[in-house]
């Protein structure tokens, strides 16, 4: 692998800045245009899904679990050696940074109707971006690198549908969450990770109660 270890690797401060994205911009500043964020699609014996990643290095992902644990023992996080994950990957991305004691923190799995329902917001947003949109279209295995202002549009998208049961609600809340400004997206993804924030995701959803009625 090609080192490019920014020297600020372990801030735990994200960026607010809005970007124009292309395809040459890829993650946030904090962390040296690194992609902060990774689809991956995945076909077994249920069905297509898809897995939405945000990238950490290994001090704040401990940072992140500690504080949570600490205002919820039963919250915590889903984090997999980068490797574990992405060791296989063929992605640019993969070789193009260093990626030692970096983690890979599962933020959710959606197949069948939660994953049909968000499909035209990660085309949307992945458009929007200019970033390849071929791992939504692919069969068996894909991964996709992401820069950190669509991945925390997808974050919200990914954690809002999850406990909604109907699809009609799903989809709206998806359009709701198109409609955000990278702006208003970078508050609400903070806010439903806050560990002083346990209701954040429902918090989300009563926001965009007008769209999911």
């Amino acid at each position: 692998m090609t080192s490019r270890t920014p020297s600020n690797v372990d801030s735990i401060t994200p960026t607010q800045e809005s970007e124009t994205l292309t395809t040459s911009s890829f993650g946030s500043s904090v962390y040296g245009g690194r992609p902060t964020f990774a689809l991956v699609r995945d076909d077994d014996a249920d069905g297509a899904s898809l897995t939405l990643y945000e990238l950490l290095p290994r001090s704040q992902a401990v940072a992140r679990q500690d504080r949570l644990e600490r205002e919820n023992p039963n919250r915590g996080l889903v984090a997999e050696p980068f490797e574990a994950v992405f060791g296989e990957s063929t992605a640019p991305a993969v070789d193009r940074w260093e990626w030692n004691n970096w983690t890979a923190v599962k933020i959710t799995r959606l197949s069948e109707s939660r994953l049909r329902s968000i499909l035209p917001l990660v085309r949307e947003t992945l458009d929007r971006a200019e970033l390849d949109e071929s791992v939504v279209r692919a069969t068996g295995h894909a991964d996709l690198f992401l820069p950190e202002t669509v991945g925390v549009r997808l974050a919200l998208g990914f954690l809002g549908v999850k406990p909604i049961q109907r699809v009609d609600r799903m989809r709206a809340l998806c359009r709701g969450i198109a409609r955000m400004s990278d702006e208003e997206c970078y508050y609400w993804h903070a806010k439903c990770g806050s560990p002083s924030s346990p209701n954040g995701e429902k918090a989300l959803r009563t926001l965009l109660a007008d769209h999911i009625k």
